[in-house]
């Protein structure tokens, strides 16, 4: 049989008329009548009558609220508040119901109406503050806290609403207090512990923060993340050997942890301890066998040992155990250019751009491999590729093409332009201002030329190319003695330079003629 909505309500409603109207017999049996004449003038009574539709309105919208029916709830309140105005626990329930259905300023003159009807009450404080936080009327927020607890001191809930808002607005120093007032009163409680431990490390008061958290893993010992951030902690207070026991026992408790391996893979080469550094990384590998990363971490620290073979080595097993991505070609063609293999380079970087083509940083590796080669037509083609999605993080590219345009003797105008642009995103970058004070001399504008390679000099006084061309610079506009300065200094930086000598001897000869 199905109970319909209606017949509930007139069933609510008898039975809480029931329960407010029937009082236990205070007469004789022979006084029977004189009762009932009292129990039915209190049911005829508007204020009886109105409290008995209010009830069964709110019990109605309990049941709503019970079964996840937050609509049908809130009209059962506000049908209520039109019998009974000035029941608080009704305005509390419509205020949180209206939080839920995110109409704010609704719900807040309900829990304003509840707070004013039962001030004792701390709950339409607390939905009030998380309403104002929500809008981030944070004063206004911390005040109904602060009336709350007036109320009741010791109301732990409220106490870390409150600290929670403190650390919204950056307060920790008054969060921790507040964490400090309560695990005065819950003294084995791991989670504020962790919590207080968080926000002295923020707080940058390390040994307070490993204090607290110790607290929190003593109290409970399967509690990873208060583990692993107490290994974070040691590791900033330069305690290696303690974050690395700790780390340990994250992987005691859980051997799947892939965090705690990682951070022990590099502690462990910070500790020089390679082996063990490779290791957590092959733990790594085989707990994600397709992530890039552990095959990454090892290539880097056998590049950084110059064990090129096993760097190589550990990316192609990559690639045999199904890795995908150009990260690994990518990777593979740097080391092929830092053997000098620069055919091999271009080869690798091809297939990175072929698998990821937004990559411009792949493309722009492409484009210097090719050039490397002797092939610059090709790598003005990539280049001008790389430049046409105007890269903001990639200054070089602007500059490598704009020089390639510039030792061509072509497209001058486009060369500074592209100089330029790389000077935008680094404005301070000597081998840029190089570039730009070289395309200026390539177009006869000697004087713009001086002032750029100056510049690039006075950042860069060891770059013997930067040096040459200043030197040069200072041979077209006459100036002998400035150019046999600078490339004598660049023979001295360069011993190997056959050209310079012959440059120096040139200079030279001519300034002994003048003579």
């Amino acid at each position: 049989m199905t109970v319909t909505r209606k017949a509930v309500l007139v069933g609510a409603t008898v039975l809480l008329a029931a329960v407010l109207v029937v009082q236990p017999a205070r007469m004789s049996s022979s006084s029977q009548r004189p009762a009932i004449a009292i129990d039915k003038e209190r049911l005829e009574d508007p204020e009886v009558r109105g409290l008995s539709e209010a009830m069964a309105h709110f019990l109605l919208g309990s049941f709503y609220d019970n079964f996840g029916d937050v609509k049908a709830a809130v009209a059962e309140y506000e049908q209520a508040l039109r019998s009974k105005e000035d029941v608080a626990e009704i305005h509390l329930k419509l205020g949180a119901d209206l939080v839920i259905q995110g109409e704010l300023d609704k719900a807040a003159g309900h829990l304003a109406r509840a707070k004013e009807l039962e001030p004792s009450n701390v709950r339409p404080y607390l939905l009030l503050a998380i309403i104002y936080t929500s809008k981030g009327r944070f004063p206004e927020a911390e005040a109904q806290y602060e009336e709350a607890l007036k109320q009741e001191p010791d109301n732990l809930k409220v106490l870390t609403f409150l600290s929670d808002l403190f650390i919204i607005q950056q307060k920790l120093d008054k969060a921790a207090e507040i964490y400090e007032n309560i695990l005065r009163v819950k003294k084995d409680d791991a989670f504020m512990f962790f919590n207080l431990g968080i926000i002295y490390s923020k707080l940058e008061r390390l040994d307070k923060a490993e204090e607290n958290l110790q607290k929190a893993v003593e109290i409970d010992t399967g509690y990873l993340e208060a583990q692993m951030v107490l290994g974070f902690v040691y590791e900033i207070e330069g305690k290696y050997p303690e974050a690395i026991e700790q780390y340990e026992k994250v992987t005691e408790i859980d051997s799947l942890n892939k965090e705690a391996h990682l951070r022990l893979g590099q502690l462990y080469y910070q500790l020089k301890e390679v082996n063990k550094a490779l290791e957590q990384n092959r733990i790594l590998m085989r707990l994600d066998a397709y992530s890039p990363e552990p095959y990454l971490r090892n290539f880097s620290i056998y590049l950084a040992e110059k064990r090129f073979g096993e760097a190589e080595a550990a990316l192609l097993e990559a690639l045999r155990n199904g890795v995908s991505g150009g990260v690994i070609y990518a990777s593979l063609g740097y080391l092929a250019s830092l053997t000098g293999d620069h055919g091999k380079a271009g080869e690798y970087y091809a297939v990175a751009v072929e698998k990821e083509p937004e990559n411009t940083v792949y493309r722009f590796y492409l484009g210097s491999a090719q050039e490397r080669q002797g092939k610059r037509e090709e790598a003005i083609k990539t280049l001008e590729e790389v430049v046409r999605a105007e890269p903001v993080d990639l200054p070089e590219a602007y500059n490598y093409l704009g020089y390639l345009y510039v030792e061509e003797n072509r497209e001058l105008d486009r060369a500074i332009e592209l100089i330029k642009k790389a000077l935008e995103i680094d404005p301070t970058n000597g081998a840029y201002l190089d570039s730009l004070g070289w395309a200026y001399f390539k177009k006869g504008m000697l004087e713009d030329a001086l002032r750029e390679t100056r510049k690039a000099a006075e950042v860069m006084p060891q770059d013997p190319v930067i040096r040459e061309h200043l030197g040069d610079i200072y041979y077209a506009m006459g100036d002998l003695a400035g150019a046999a300065a600078e490339w004598e200094t660049v023979a001295a930086l360069d011993p190997g330079n056959s050209g310079m000598q012959v440059k120096l001897e040139n200079v030279r000869s001519i300034m002994d003629n003048k003579r």
